[in-house]
């Protein structure tokens, strides 16, 4: 009988060490995203590098090819002619029009540069409910004038639903969202959900 105790000695040691350790990995969350490459992603380089831009939390990576905020128009809307370069596109100056297509409330902050200086005017924001502007989006305007953006112009938006989603930030004439709609005269904002 005492032989047997001490050769059940190690073996209980053995067992409990290994579930210490069990229960020591069941505190660590381990989490495994696979993603399915495309022919699309497959030329792409492995590593991209993109400007320096303080860094924000997000529920998701940003994928320069891919943008939130980037969606084909409707085919009613597509428009036939070739896309404005990069120089013309800068002095496009024009509204905003925003559609929230999200199931997130939204709010879309502005900076609008002040012209002739490299400052910012006051800031300025409008809250948008999920799904608010629809397929049309609405046009935003300031409550003292009329909203005309310009190049160097700073939009950004963020779900204010604790869900640290946001879109942007985006420079006007500088970044491809918003868009120019050549056609109404008018930088166009679509928030896509991720």
């Amino acid at each position: 009988m005492k032989r047997l105790k001490h050769k059940l000695y190690p073996v209980f040691i053995i067992v409990l060490l290994l579930g210490v350790a069990g229960l020591g990995l069941g505190l660590f969350e381990f989490k495994v995203w696979i993603e399915p490459q495309s022919s699309d992603t497959a030329s792409l380089p492995s590593v991209i590098k993109s400007p320096e831009v303080p860094e924000m939390e997000t529920a998701q990576p940003f994928s320069p090819t891919l943008s939130p905020l980037s969606s084909p128009l409707p085919p009613a809307e597509a428009s036939p002619s070739p896309p404005l370069d990069p120089v013309a596109l800068a002095a496009q100056k024009g509204g905003l029009r925003v559609s929230n297509s999200t199931e997130h409330p939204v709010r879309v902050a502005l900076l609008e540069r002040q012209t002739g200086s490299k400052a910012y005017a006051k800031p300025a924001h409008w809250d948008f409910s999920p799904m608010e502007g629809g397929s049309q989006g609405l046009i935003l305007s300031l409550p003292q004038d009329d909203l005309i953006l310009a190049k160097g112009d700073i939009i950004v938006a963020f779900a204010q639903d604790g869900s640290r989603l946001y879109w942007g930030p985006y420079v006007i004439g500088e970044t491809p969202v918003p868009r120019w709609n050549q056609k109404t005269g008018e930088w166009e904002l679509v928030l896509q959900p991720y």
